[in-house]
């Protein structure tokens, strides 16, 4: 390994551990769900009260369930079911979405809006 080498690595492992640093952010309970019918917002609901919802999509209804500060699909007319699989979802800016049904859901902080993924940057 040549001196080169060496700097080189030294200023990947530098660049890799500032950037983790600058980007890692701990999980943050969410307080919120905001569900979206076609990409338009169908409601934002507290996390904090149990419910069942049942929202219509392009396939069906959907029923969204909000317990113990989480939420899930519980159930869905789609196929494969992978948004029912996802489980459920605690931190904010989780998201899930049955896509065939056209129906998503992502979480929101406690009070101080959503915490930004790293798209958003």
């Amino acid at each position: 390994m040549t001196r080169g080498d060496a700097v080189a690595i030294a200023l990947a492992a530098a660049l890799i551990g500032a950037l983790y640093a600058q980007h890692w952010q701990p999980a943050v309970d969410a307080g919120t769900v905001e569900i979206r019918r076609d990409g338009e917002l169908a409601g934002r609901y507290p996390l904090s009260q149990a419910r069942s919802l049942t929202v219509s999509g392009h396939l069906g209804d959907s029923t969204i369930e909000i317990r113990d500060g989480q939420v899930r699909f519980r159930q869905a007319p789609c196929r494969n079911q992978v948004c029912v699989h996802r489980g459920w979802l605690r931190h904010a800016g989780d998201a899930a979405a049955c896509l065939p049904n056209r129906i998503s859901l992502r979480l929101g902080g406690q009070g101080q809006g959503d915490v930004p993924d790293a798209l958003s940057h």
